[in-house]
């Protein structure tokens, strides 16, 4: 019988040395090649992710402005839009990713978005802040990349309107830089709506988006190149995801042609211990109120004097321009 030749029997069954080397180096060349795509890919379901998240977030924002629980719930608490002894609404005081609060209040931003958002929350007492924060608000205030959302507010003389932002960067700790808050304890210091209204403008998924002057300014020329990239490499502001949200603002006209009584009209609270009001003398004629946010709940008392010897007889929310006639 003729014998079997070794080295033609292992070459019908397996790989030598130099054919297996081939094959891990022609492995290592593809994953080289799509592990880049797959990174990007992963990283843009994430992106669009949190887009989704911050537009339900908004719609909370949005759905509390018809809230007259205004330190519960109501975004739209802003100094001069609620009677005394209502605290409004704290803001982010700080665009860092790594944030995390000191203490927490009840009308801090998140806790009143995850209240919105019908979470049971523990309801500290006013002036005594509990450290830590509940995890529903938690899950508002950070975002998948376990960075700090920030929400910011805008101008409050601007008539029709009153902007938010709802700010949150899908990226790696330290990979991206956001400009400081320039005044954290004074949100309309005139650097602060700069830095809004840059946010606010910039389209940030545009391709070729650039930075805003805000932040080219406030950045190192690394930290910009980081962002905006340069010859091969692309830009990374649509990392950045923004949620506009608006609460209109509309008028009150009030028309009094009673010859005795006069017209009294209370709005930013439900019931006439409303530090806002306004009141139309007897045969008064006409009186405008400006700028009453959308949503706030309007009451007319009729009467020879204030409430509560004044009669309720108008009743309504705030959607639109309103007119209130009281005549004999």
């Amino acid at each position: 019988m003729r014998p079997i030749d070794p080295g033609r029997r292992r070459s019908g069954v397996g790989f030598t040395l130099v054919e297996l080397a081939c094959v891990c180096a022609i492995m290592a060349i593809l994953l080289s090649t799509i592990a880049p795509v797959v990174g990007f890919q992963i990283l843009r379901a994430r992106v669009d992710a949190e887009t989704s998240a911050l537009r339900n977030l908004g719609a909370a924002a949005q759905a509390s402005f018809e809230s007259t629980d205004l330190e519960g719930t109501n975004i739209a608490s802003l100094p001069g839009s609620v009677p005394s002894g209502v605290d409004t609404t704290n803001f982010s005081p700080s665009t860092g990713t790594a944030y995390a609060p000191a203490s927490v209040n009840t009308n801090d931003w998140f806790v009143k978005l995850a209240r919105q958002l019908g979470c049971s929350l523990p309801a500290p007492s006013q002036g005594s802040p509990v450290t830590g924060i509940p995890i529903p608000a938690a899950g508002v205030l950070y975002n998948s990349s376990n960075n700090a959302r920030f929400m910011l507010e805008g101008p409050e003389n601007e008539a029709a309107q009153q902007r938010f932002l709802i700010v949150s960067l899908i990226a790696s700790p330290g990979q991206l830089a956001v400009p400081p808050l320039p005044n954290p304890s004074n949100t309309q210091d005139p650097a602060n709506l700069v830095l809004f209204n840059d946010i606010w403008n910039t389209n940030w998924t545009a391709p070729g988006a650039i930075l805003p002057p805000s932040w080219t300014a406030a950045l190192s020329p690394g930290q910009v190149m980081d962002w905006q990239g340069s010859g091969a490499s692309g830009g990374r502001l649509w990392q950045l995801c923004v949620q506009r949200v608006v609460c209109p603002k509309f008028s009150i006209t009030i028309n009094n042609t009673h010859p005795t009584e006069s017209c009294y009209v209370y709005f930013n609270l439900n019931g006439a211990v409303s530090g806002s009001s306004v009141s139309v003398p007897a045969d008064g004629g006409v009186y405008v109120i400006q700028g009453v946010f959308f949503g706030r709940l309007i009451q007319a008392y009729r009467g020879t004097g204030p409430p509560p010897s004044a009669q309720l007889f108008s009743q309504f929310t705030l959607r639109d321009g309103n007119e209130i006639t009281l005549q004999d």
